[in-house]
């Protein structure tokens, strides 16, 4: 359930310095996978504060991240799971065929795990890609997150070490 809250509205320009958390209430701005590149966004957090982000062009919003801290409340990222194509195979070969398929249509490819990628449904897309390459080609639930994203040169945006 809402929080009704008054009207203010928390304007975000630049992303805070962690610091140690208190006791401060836990809120998050839902995003889907595709709005986490936005620079600006206006929406309520799941407690109803209204939320204006203006991200700075070098901010990498993921899961979990802290877009504002204050002594009274903490707001971080949340990306919601959405339906996904996913292949699983250790094949490489089969992957980079895959890969190619999916990239020549400009789609952002998800490493989910060593044997898994995936790329958010597209409903046109699942049926000839189920058809090309049979059973290791599924749908499932998942949180696309930036720090799975495989770029043009194999390694991953974000990746920790």
């Amino acid at each position: 359930m809402k929080k009704v809250l008054n009207n203010q509205v928390i304007k975000i320009d630049s992303l805070p310095v962690l610091t140690p958390l208190q006791h401060q209430e836990e809120d998050s701005l839902v995003l889907e996978w595709y709005e986490v590149n936005r620079t600006l966004i206006k929406r309520e957090t799941l407690s109803g504060r209204m939320i204006h982000l203006d991200k700075p062009l070098s901010a990498v919003l993921q899961q979990g991240t802290v877009i504002y801290l204050d002594e009274v409340c903490v707001i971080r990222i949340f990306i919601k799971p959405c339906t996904c194509i996913v292949l699983h195979s250790n094949d490489l070969e089969l992957v980079g065929l895959f890969c190619f398929d999916v990239g020549n249509r400009h789609l952002p490819i998800y490493l989910i795990d060593e044997n898994k990628i995936a790329f958010a449904y597209d409903g046109q897309l699942f049926p000839a890609l189920q058809q090309k390459y049979g059973s290791p080609v599924t749908l499932a639930n998942y949180r696309l997150d930036p720090s799975q994203m495989i770029n043009c040169y194999g390694n991953i945006v974000g990746q920790k070490r």
